[in-house]
């Protein structure tokens, strides 16, 4: 379907249903590629590509691959594409990464590793296994690896939970554990979810993987990541796919490094706060809060603030649904107070309202965020379950 490893006049003939090879091929007789960037969330800036083949829409992208094994040439179209991301590598922008999936099977065919063995020096390649493969073949796999790691190549895996990925991330060893693209969204309104990447990240820190977040799409996901500290991500609202690999900050570059660096203050209340909107407090303030929650399904709380920015009240999604009145007077925190000492004041309010969310302002007492009582707990949790320093 596609040209061999060796080069484009390798091609084998077309019949009258194939899709056009010239589609895949660049000027210089490369596959075309497409690059998603990776972000740093602790520095705000891209340190990462992702590449794919770039097929065209028609026929459909599942076609080629299709085509290639009904003609026996899967093997030459992986290391066709294996091949081309080799030479992008060279286009790289300095301090950067460019990474790539494959199948632990298509790893362990002769003209992938023949294109492999070809470059010899593999520094700066990431090497995203898909985590199924064989029993009988895991040996050849971890040789394997150990050869290509040892040319400089690093490896990646994507897990979501399952025994399966967890599993393979203990057998390979991965630089990059890549979170599922499920277990992100939402990832901000689900507790279950943070206590399992809470889990994954602790399993994966034993074996010095760094964690990737994958699909993110959503503001309040990329806070909910910052928040548990995963360095890295990837999705929409990082960067979509580009034909370059140019070096350029991605839209939210500002925001990340405003809200790491505060988030790097230990035991404060920055890395808690979750954004939720907010509208002007008066009359027409329960018909406000009304539109937004219903312009945004994942929206629970809209806060109501003054003139001066400064919040007064607090509306839940459930209780503006039936028609109950915004809380008035919410507990109010400083972006620098302590988790402990909030904790404590939030547990001295009347019972009905102990577990009301927190506002958090800024030292003008202008409104920033709001803070969930279970993130208050879940902080504190995780302090106590902390190993003590060793001596």
């Amino acid at each position: 379907m596609v040209a061999p490893a060796g080069g484009a006049d390798a091609e084998p003939p077309e019949g009258p249903d194939s899709p056009p090879v010239a589609h895949l091929i660049d000027r210089r007789g490369r596959c075309r590629l497409a690059y998603e960037p990776i972000a740093d969330l602790a520095r705000g800036t891209i340190c990462g590509y992702e590449a794919a083949g770039r097929f065209p829409e028609v026929p459909a992208p599942e076609v080629w691959r299709t085509e290639a094994l009904r003609r026996g040439l899967e093997p030459d179209f992986d290391a066709y594409l294996v091949s081309s991301v080799l030479h992008a590598r060279e286009s790289l922008p300095t301090g950067c990464f460019l990474s790539f999936d494959v199948r632990p099977a298509t790893l362990l065919r002769e003209p992938v590793r023949r294109v492999l063995a070809r470059a010899r020096d593999l520094d700066g390649l990431v090497i995203e296994l898909v985590p199924r493969v064989a029993r009988r073949d895991e040996g050849r796999l971890l040789a394997c690896v150990a050869e290509l790691r040892e040319a400089g190549a690093r490896f990646g895996l994507e897990v979501g939970g399952e025994d399966a990925a967890l599993r393979f991330v203990g057998l390979v060893r991965p630089a990059f554990a890549k979170l599922n693209p499920l277990l992100v969204a939402d990832l901000h309104r689900v507790p279950a979810k943070r206590a399992l990447l809470y889990e994954i990240e602790r399993m994966a820190s034993r074996f010095g993987s760094t964690l990737v977040a994958l699909g993110i799409s959503r503001v309040e996901e990329l806070d909910a990541l910052m928040r548990l500290r995963v360095p890295l991500a990837q999705g929409p609202l990082i960067g979509v796919q580009g034909k370059t690999l140019t070096p350029v900050a991605f839209p939210l570059s500002r925001y990340v490094r405003e809200r790491g660096a505060a988030m790097l203050e230990p035991g404060s209340l920055a890395s808690l706060v979750e954004q939720a909107p907010s509208v002007l407090a008066g009359a027409e303030a329960a018909v406000a809060a009304a539109a937004v929650f219903a312009a945004d399904a994942g929206v629970e709380r809209v806060v109501l603030i003054d003139e001066r920015g400064r919040p007064v009240g607090l509306h839940e999604r459930e209780a503006s649904r039936r028609g109950e009145p915004a809380v008035g007077e919410p507990l109010a925190a400083g972006v620098t107070n302590g988790v402990g000492e909030v904790a404590q004041r939030a547990m001295l309010r009347p019972p009905d309202r102990r577990f009301d969310p927190l506002v958090c302002c800024d030292p003008n007492g202008g409104y920033v965020g709001v803070v969930t009582v279970e993130r208050l707990v879940e902080t504190l949790a995780r302090v106590a379950d902390r190993p003590p320093p060793a001596d």
